[in-house]
């Protein structure tokens, strides 16, 4: 009896914290608190757990000074 009750009473706390999250996450104190770093922390960290990775950050733009190039444009169409 107690592993069901400590069941049920882990699964309304878990959907009572979904449901305040889900109302506080579109306010501003969300958008400026130091919760929604933690909170993206422990994601990532749990995330990691089953092998999900973060992808790297985009690289910077890369332009050339050359426009010319180097190659004819219909270099790839050339049978050999």
């Amino acid at each position: 009896m107690l592993p069901i009750a400590l069941a049920l009473t882990v699964l309304i706390v878990a959907l009572l914290a979904f449901r305040w999250f889900e109302r506080y996450r579109f306010t501003d104190g969300w958008r400026k608190s130091e919760f929604r770093g933690a909170a993206f922390g422990f994601l990532m960290w749990f995330g990691g757990l089953f092998g999900h990775r973060v992808p790297p950050p985009p690289q910077t733009k890369v332009e050339f000074t050359s426009r010319s190039s180097s190659l004819p444009k219909d270099a790839a169409d050339k049978e050999e």
